[in-house]
């Protein structure tokens, strides 16, 4: 008895924005001792006005996405002797931080503990120009609560591809505090290129010991098994190394002739199979990164004007595309071939042309196909 998906359509996605938007995270090595401390202590200061903001908007319940009234405001500005603008400023970062945690848990949720040295920064505290010397930029601290200072930071290889691929930076940042050292997140903006609707789709099956294996041809990662297979038990920083291959082997594909591409939904992919390996195999399938691909397909997708389905992957390597008709026995290691048609593939080539039938056909998964 084959029960009914629970899904009867591709999930609703979220409504997008205007621009694109990605951060890049420049750590500030070259700054002397004097201004590394003043910085520290701004921060800190703007970490404790925000702890407080919260403390006091959680006793009262207040979860609404208004700003503080300035009664509020000045009862920060009075306790820790700070300009208002920079009252202001805390209090909205605080509003936000309540507001994620109440639409994560809703009733459930806790008080939020703020524990990261970091703070946003505005146009009302900072200017981001360019600095004619050694260094690539500069970030100057205008005041209105801030200290005044001109910070010089070294560009790096990341913001300079984001900035060749049409990326702005923003008159907004984030500063903040990892491990003792000074960071600057540099916030970039660009237009959404527009998606089309209808054109060319392409499935992408991910398999651990093939790569990615698109309908189209492509095939890229296959030697990644190896090197997993290859790490020893105790070998440190293996997710890190994997992370960085897998990465060098993303960008070998090539989205300039897909309108859209059609990926397998692996959220719930290790639901039920607990107990099912042996240690040694989960411990290779922990490095086979599925949400990490996804969202770095996303990002991708996003700038290249791809729009990016995800697909119900079931019996997509057992299912038939000729004879409309799947089964356990059509698939035999990476061999496909049909027991009614006699229709023989690669399994992953055949599986990633399903999920472009899905894509075609606009449904999630094969029993809705089938219906």
């Amino acid at each position: 008895m084959i029960k009914r998906h629970k899904k009867s359509a591709s999930p609703i996605m979220a409504p997008q924005r205007a621009t694109l938007r990605r951060t890049s995270r420049v750590f500030l090595n070259e700054l002397n001792s004097g201004k590394q401390a003043t910085i520290k202590a701004f921060l800190l200061l703007c970490h404790t006005v925000t702890q407080y903001f919260v403390d006091l908007l959680w006793q009262r319940k207040d979860f609404s996405a208004d700003l503080a009234d300035l009664p509020t405001i000045h009862l920060a500005c009075d306790r820790f002797g700070i300009t208002t603008r920079l009252s202001q400023a805390m209090a909205k970062q605080a509003k936000e931080c309540l507001r994620a945690a109440f639409e994560r848990d809703g009733k459930k949720a806790h008080r939020p503990n703020i524990h990261r040295l970091t703070s946003t920064l505005y146009s009302h505290f900072i200017e981001i120009q360019t600095f004619d010397g050694s260094f690539d930029l500069a970030v100057k601290m205008i005041g209105s609560g801030a200290p005044r200072l001109v910070i010089p930071c070294r560009s790096t290889k990341h913001l300079n591809g984001l900035l060749k691929r049409g990326f702005k930076i923003g008159k907004t940042l984030r500063m903040g505090v990892r491990d003792g050292r000074i960071f600057i997140d540099f916030l970039l903006e660009k237009e959404r290129p527009v998606v089309k609707k209808t054109g060319r789709a392409v499935g992408m099956d991910s398999n651990y010991v093939n790569g990615f294996v698109f309908s189209d041809g492509q095939n890229v990662g296959q030697e990644l098994v190896e090197k997993i297979r290859g790490f020893a038990k105790r070998t440190k920083h293996t997710h890190q190394l994997i992370k960085d291959m897998v990465g060098a082997e993303l960008k070998k594909i090539d989205l300039s002739q897909i309108d859209m591409l059609v990926i397998e939904d692996l959220k719930w992919v290790k639901n039920g199979k607990h107990g099912k390996f042996s240690r040694q195999m989960n411990r290779r399938l922990s490095h086979w990164l599925y949400a990490y691909v996804a969202d770095w397909l996303a990002r991708c997708c996003e700038e290249a004007g791809v729009r990016l389905e995800r697909k119900n992957p079931a019996y997509t390597s057992q299912y038939c595309r000729h004879c409309n008709k799947w089964d356990r026995r059509n698939r035999t290691g990476d061999k496909f071939v049909c027991v009614g048609c006699g229709h023989a593939d690669h399994a992953d080539k055949n599986a990633s042309k399903n999920l472009e039938l899905l894509g075609l056909a606009g449904v999630y998964g094969l029993r809705l196909l089938q219906s």
